[in-house]
């Protein structure tokens, strides 16, 4: 069987690449992915959210067309990370979508070896190790939250197949059946923040599993601060909004208290009162699906929240 990405036959797997202020990292990304071996046929959709760097203008030099040509290119228009991934997971053709960051280096057989983790496993998500791409004795097996909502890394290798609370945004298997099923990212939430640990909650409330495979890896830049404006209240209003959307009443409360003392508690409020009925309205469709309550998770991976 040939070991290079086919376009013109049936797509197994999407690629969905948010990109915002990436110029210095996208391309290499791509080329990353591009050159890697796969037997699975992929598509690579890059979702550009209102960069202001030219991001993506090298997809459409002619210089570059012939090397990029099968690359679908979608704009957006400063959507936030959650909506920009459900702008790429719409037009994809595949049965499963991976997600990545637009500043990763990937291995050959990644779509392979994830996508047989799920199926191995019963799953329907996959993560693989995440390697600092400048120190690869820093690793991530996955994530879960301290007792304050916080996510941290899981430094411990399991050495197996192993099911985890959260999957990194930064890259994941998912298949495109839960994605649907459970509502993709939270198209409520602002800009960037919690969008990656609400998707992977929701999908264990929904009755899916979640696994991380520590024999792939795939490498990560990490980087002092984001290219583009996030706010504090931002991320606590996606983290509030999660919280209405998903938790009984008592952990609401907890949440509301983990940052009522803040200076820009008001207008995570206010961001949440106009979007109140919208919240709700989301909140009694995940209640009546969801085959877990909140409790069900927080027990499972012993987390005092």
């Amino acid at each position: 069987m040939e070991e290079k990405p086919s376009y013109k036959n049936k797509v197994d797997v999407s690629i969905i690449v948010p990109c915002k202020n990436e110029v210095n990292n996208l391309k290499w990304t791509l080329d990353s992915i591009m050159k890697s071996k796969n037997f699975l046929n992929f598509e690579i959709i890059v979702v550009d959210d209102a960069s202001n760097d030219s991001s993506t203008q090298f997809l459409k030099s002619d210089l570059n067309k012939p090397t990029y040509k099968d690359i679908i290119l979608i704009k957006t228009n400063n959507i936030g990370a959650a909506r920009a991934r459900n702008a790429g997971a719409k037009v994809a053709n595949g049965n499963y979508l991976f997600f990545c960051d637009a500043h990763v280096k990937v291995p050959d057989h990644l779509l392979d070896n994830l996508v047989d983790t799920l199926k191995v496993s019963n799953a329907n998500i996959a993560a693989p190790c995440i390697l600092d791409m400048h120190n690869n004795l820093a690793a991530g097996y996955g994530q879960t939250w301290d007792n304050k909502l916080n996510v941290t890394w899981i430094v411990r290798n399991p050495g197996i197949i192993y099911e985890i609370p959260i999957a990194c945004g930064c890259a994941f298997c998912i298949t495109k059946e839960a994605f649907q099923k459970i509502n993709g990212f939270d198209n409520l939430f602002q800009v960037w923040g919690k969008e990656d640990e609400e998707l992977c909650f929701k999908a264990w409330l929904y009755g899916y599993k979640i696994v991380v495979n520590p024999e792939v890896k795939v490498r990560h830049l990490f980087r002092p601060k984001h290219p583009y404006k996030v706010t504090s209240s931002n991320v606590a209003y996606n983290m509030l909004c999660m919280a209405y959307s998903h938790f009984k009443k008592q952990r609401i409360l907890k949440t509301i208290n983990l940052i009522n003392s803040y200076s820009y508690f008001p207008i995570v409020v206010s961001s949440i009162k106009s979007n109140l009925d919208l919240i709700f309205t989301q909140r009694e469709k995940y209640f009546k699906e969801r085959i877990h309550d909140d409790d069900f998770f927080f027990k499972k991976f012993m987390i005092s929240f």
